[in-house]
């Protein structure tokens, strides 16, 4: 007889808690195949069945109370070990983040941090991709989450995903879509300044007719770029996570274009030498965020 592991007693334990499988699927974020096969190998690891089944009813037995206070047990030393771990990481450090990925999940991840990792405090960097990479090649940053970041040798590149991003207009807007370069071509555009990965997205999408735009203003700013392409001033591109709220109250919508504008990569960068304890638990924090807030696509 196999030992159960411990996501079998997981599976069992919020099964029976919940009163579901489908409640304890949703509680461990996983389908609910996945935790019929864990309950059934759990009862295949102990020699027995632990519910009575009534269509998808499960009815708790004798020998399953007396198993779950025990799985209770073995639950909650492991959570220990995981809090007294993770109250022996400690320290500062110096972060960097591309501005539009920050108004999007900065908070998510500073609550996420700050929860798990209360002796970790984090100094911000918040800016273009293009402003923080010459403080991560002075050591001025421990590691930096960019858009687009150029490779330079001596850093470590950890790809995490591709972040969505679009033409973006005042709800006033009024052009028939799809919109091309042809038709933005005299129109007022608010861009980052040249060097950017907004402004290269947006000198591209322009070529692929040949053209250049007629009226382009520069603003250093993503959250003040938004804020001036939200009162009409100009249309711009924009990452579409960062702007979602304003679309769905209609303050802003997303033109449907031709070319569309393709996704930009996302990396964690930092120098070759292996993270400290606290940047390691910062980006921890940092990708167990974008899981769940689903920021990232994974293909273009």
């Amino acid at each position: 007889m196999n030992r159960p592991t411990l996501q079998q007693i997981e599976a069992f334990f919020w099964t029976a808690t919940l009163g579901s499988v489908q409640k304890a699927a949703e509680k461990l974020s996983l389908s609910q195949p996945a935790v019929s096969l864990r309950l059934k190998e759990f009862e295949a690891s102990i020699g027995g069945p632990i519910f009575q089944r009534s269509g998808r009813r499960l009815t708790s037995t004798p020998r399953s109370s007396e198993l779950l206070r025990n799985a209770r047990i073995v639950l909650d030393a492991v959570d220990g070990l995981g809090t007294a771990a993770a109250a022996s990481v400690s320290g500062s450090v110096k972060v960097g983040f591309a501005e539009g990925f920050a108004l999007t999940c900065l908070p998510q991840i500073m609550e996420r941090l700050h929860a798990r990792y209360p002796d970790v405090h984090p100094e911000l960097t918040v800016a273009t991709s293009s402003s923080i990479e010459p403080a991560l090649q002075a050591s001025r940053l421990d590691l930096a989450f960019l858009v687009e970041p150029r490779e330079i040798e001596g850093f470590t590149y950890v790809y995490l995903g591709l972040q969505p991003t679009a033409w973006v207009a005042s709800a006033d807007f009024d052009l028939a879509e799809p919109v091309t370069p042809n038709m933005l071509e005299k129109e007022r555009i608010i861009a980052n300044q040249p060097g950017t990965i907004g402004y290269r997205q947006l000198v591209r999408w322009f070529a692929s007719e040949g053209l250049k735009p007629a009226h382009l203003d520069i603003c250093s700013s993503v959250a003040v770029q938004a804020k001036l392409i939200e009162s009409g001033t100009g249309v711009g591109i924009l990452p579409t996570k960062m702007i979602e709220s304003s679309v769905m109250s209609g303050s802003l919508r997303l033109l449907e274009t031709f070319p569309p504008v393709q996704p930009v990569a996302i990396f964690l960068v930092h120098r070759a030498e292996t993270l400290s304890p606290a940047a390691r638990a910062l980006f921890q924090c940092v990708t167990d965020t974008l899981a769940q807030a689903n920021y990232l696509i994974s293909e273009r």
